[in-house]
């Protein structure tokens, strides 16, 4: 199974709802009523909904650095003084900056093995 790099639904009312990570459940009910949810992030796609009548816009892993980049977020619960934020910022790793990419590999914050390899192939191309 191709593991979820963006895992999100468009809803019959064009509202777009998207799982950033692995314990972020998202709904929505729109003007008629219906509900509709995602959960997972990357890890797992879950959807629960009232009526079928949604769009996945889901984008899944082709190995590809270039496609890995432009959907993986990365979340940020410190800012580069270490204070504690107070809700997490959730950042494309083609955006974070290189000091805040070799933070992470350097302090050992990641230990999931697709993030790994992006981490270091956004490194050696910038």
């Amino acid at each position: 199974m191709k593991r979820v790099l963006y895992n999100a639904i468009r809803t019959p009312d064009g509202t777009v709802i998207v799982s950033t990570n692995r314990h972020d459940f998202v709904s929505h009910t729109d003007a008629n009523g219906r509900y509709y949810a995602v959960d997972g992030g990357s890890y797992y796609s879950i959807r629960l909904f009232d009526d079928m009548d949604y769009t996945d816009i889901s984008v899944y892993d082709d190995g590809e650095w270039s496609t890995r980049r432009e959907y993986l977020r990365w979340g940020r619960n410190y800012d580069k003084d270490m204070n504690r934020l107070l809700e997490t910022e959730w950042i494309l790793i083609k955006d974070l900056s290189t000091d805040h990419i070799e933070a992470i590999l350097d302090e050992g914050f990641c230990n999931d093995e697709m993030y790994l390899e992006t981490f270091n192939e956004e490194l050696k191309s910038r």
